[in-house]
């Protein structure tokens, strides 16, 4: 069992992580096909005419070579490209790494990684395949100069890619400008943990399907703390808030527009998100005072990167008295669940083997390979999911030590079925992206502390970032 520090580090540092050899496990996968509910739209008669099976066709006597670009050679992609090539003996996969050796990146090495990454994407040059896992990458650009193959011209084409062994809700709502040219193997979701035994205890109600905004949660958590003992509703820092709120495809569209290479942080919109999560802080509602987080709060804001780990927060969080609800939106036009792709794949637009680089991506979604993959993620195979919730069902996931839970106490914790079935919900509903840029991530939280501090004023704030991230886009 993953320790949840580990867990909690893997937002800034992850890498993909694949072994084993694929296998026909069809009857594991059929059991599972009615959880797919994002199939509408691809059951058009033209289109199903057009497809065709393009499994790879082995062939001894040509060899072929399929190049993959790394931040980090992990031993686990390593696996994968050994068990993959004992399927094709003619294919031979090349890892070709950034960095060697373990250990975290400095900053100026993986300034270089982007630059060096960025140069080999709009060459058109470089690898055939690239992992693009760092939040650095402007992923944006690589897109609009039209790097990228579009992958779902092979998803629609493909008879033997069969979309119900597949959360295709994580996969639709990975696309950006109608394409998916960023295939993600893993996902996490964004949450929040609740302190069940206190919320039960005012009697108020939360209903976080319906109008979930960041009013109604300020509604709602006024009345938690007019009606019970604790002083504040959820402990987080105020960039904590924007910046899933900046990034959320929906809203991050109207920020940043990479067709034109324009942005719009100066708008009215973003000053209103700006004003909104300073409010909050003002009414008392949320806290950025970290003493006493967690067992002092109704809420707790916290990604979510498999059911083993939401089962070592709830226990860690709240002593197993816990509920999970949405991440609140920023309008009631919004809904779902957010959620982040992990172990992203890309596919070179000059690549001269596409369809053998395809089977490879196909591969690395395969129940035996995501099975067994040590990312700590939720696997896109949705038998290789069911395979973790069961096994957390009737194991024991192991409490880490330190802060949380009664004076940090570790010890066993105990799922049942039950408890997990608003985690599948989640899943089953994930349909808003969380687009990470660093750069610009990093801009919103240097220039908006000043405004939430009271040290500048909103229009202030947003006319310095709008001018900041401009210089960014035309570098």
């Amino acid at each position: 069992m993953k320790k949840i520090l580990a867990l909690m580090m893997s937002l800034i540092v992850m890498f993909s992580l694949v072994a084993c050899s694929s296998g026909n496990t069809q009857s594991d996968e059929n059991k599972h096909n009615e959880q797919n509910n994002t199939n509408k739209g691809h059951q058009d008669n033209n289109k199903n005419s057009n497809r065709e099976d393009l499994s790879l066709k082995v062939s001894r006597d040509e060899k072929k070579t399929i190049t993959i670009s790394v931040l980090g050679k992990h031993p686990d992609f390593v696996l994968a490209a050994k068990e993959y090539e004992k399927k094709h003996p003619n294919i031979k996969i090349e890892l070709k790494s950034f960095a060697s050796g373990g250990g975290a990146l400095s900053a100026l090495q993986l300034e270089k990684y982007v630059a060096q990454t960025t140069t080999e994407v709009l060459s058109g040059k470089g690898a055939d395949l690239f992992i693009l896992n760092d939040q650095s990458l402007p992923l944006d650009r690589y897109i609009d100069k039209n790097a990228f193959v579009n992958l779902n011209q092979y998803i629609e084409k493909d008879t033997s890619f069969d979309k119900s062994q597949y959360y295709m809700n994580i996969l639709e709502h990975s696309k950006v400008n109608g394409g998916l040219y960023v295939l993600p193997t893993h996902f996490s979701l964004g949450a929040l943990i609740g302190n069940q035994e206190a919320i039960s205890k005012t009697g108020v109600q939360i209903d976080d399907r319906q109008n979930w905004t960041w009013d109604r949660f300020t509604e709602i958590s006024k009345q938690l703390k007019a009606k019970g003992t604790l002083d504040t509703a959820m402990v987080v820092s105020p960039v904590g808030i924007l910046n899933p709120l900046v990034f959320s495809n929906e809203n991050y569209d109207q920020l940043v527009d990479t067709e034109k290479n324009e942005a719009h942080f100066d708008s009215p919109f973003f000053i209103d998100l700006l004003e909104r999560v300073k409010k909050m802080y003002d009414d008392n509602v949320l806290s950025d005072n970290q003493v006493g987080v967690m067992r002092t709060t109704y809420f707790t804001s916290s990604p979510i990167y498999s059911a083993n780990d939401y089962a070592m927060r709830a226990a860690i969080y709240y002593q197993n008295a816990a509920n999970i609800y949405d991440f609140p939106h920023s309008s009631e036009k919004e809904s779902g669940v957010t959620f982040s792709g992990y172990d992203r794949y890309a596919m070179n637009a000059n690549s001269t083997v596409k369809m053998e680089a395809w089977d490879y991506l196909k591969f690395l979604l395969s129940y035996e390979i995501q099975t067994q993959s040590v990312s700590g993620m939720f696997p896109v195979n949705i038998a290789a999911n069911e395979k973790e919730f069961t096994d957390v069902i009737e194991g024991k996931v192991e409490n880490t030590k330190g802060s949380g839970g009664k004076g940090g106490k570790g010890g066993a914790v105990t799922v049942s079925e039950a408890s997990l079935e608003p985690l599948k919900q989640m899943i089953s509903e994930a349909n808003t992206q969380i687009r990470w840029n660093e750069k610009i991530r990093t801009i919103i939280e240097e220039e908006s502390n000043s405004y939430f501090k009271g040290q500048k004023s909103a229009q202030s704030v947003a006319d310095i970032i709008q001018n900041r991230v401009m210089t960014y886009l035309n570098e």
